[in-house]
C-alpha cells in the first residue's frame, strides 16, 4: 500500500470569484462544490471571500447559496481568529496589494498550504510569488469556452 492510498484530498480554498458564482446561482460551480464533497475533498471558505460574495449579489437568495455551502460535509469555514490573524492578513495585503476579501483568501491558501480553487487565475497568477511561499490555484475551466 502506498503512503497516498486511504489519505484524505487537500482541502480547497474558494476563492472570491467561486463563490461569487455560487451566490449567483451558477448551476455547473455549484455542482462542482456537491461532486468536490461528495468525493470526500474538504472546501475551506474564508469569512471575507464569503462576504465579498455576498456583498456582489446582494439578495436573500444569494445569501442562502452562502449559508448552504456550510452544509456540505467537509466545508470548513476559515474565520478571521484573533489578532495575530488579524495581523497576518494585513502583512499579507501589505506584501501583495489584494484588497482584504482576496487576501483573506491567500492568507488562509499560504497558511494551510492548500490550492486555490479560482474562476480568476490571473490574479493569482500575479500574486502567487508575493509571499513566503508560493500560492498554488486550480482553475475552473468555463465549458463554454471549450
Amino acid at each position: 500500500m502506498s503512503d497516498s492510498e486511504g489519505a484524505a484530498p487537500h482541502p480547497y480554498v474558494l476563492d472570491v470569484s467561486t463563490l461569487v458564482a455560487i451566490a449567483r446561482g451558477d448551476e455547473g460551480i455549484m455542482n462542482l462544490a456537491q461532486t468536490l464533497d461528495g468525493q470526500g475533498r474538504p472546501l475551506v471558505l474564508p469569512v471575507l471571500a464569503l462576504t465579498a460574495a455576498s456583498l456582489d449579489a446582494r439578495s436573500d437568495d444569494a445569501d442562502e447559496l452562502l449559508e448552504g455551502m456550510e452544509l456540505l460535509e467537509g466545508a470548513m469555514t476559515a474565520p478571521v481568529r484573533d489578532t495575530e490573524q488579524a495581523l497576518a492578513l494585513a502583512e499579507v495585503i501589505a506584501r501583495t496589494g489584494l484588497d482584504p476579501w482576496d487576501a483573506h483568501v491567500a492568507a488562509v491558501a499560504d497558511a494551510s498550504v492548500c490550492p486555490i480553487l479560482t474562476l480568476d487565475p490571473d490574479k493569482w497568477r500575479e500574486h502567487a510569488h508575493d509571499l513566503d511561499e508560493l500560492l498554488h490555484f486550480v482553475e475552473i475551466a468555463d465549458p463554454d469556452d471549450t
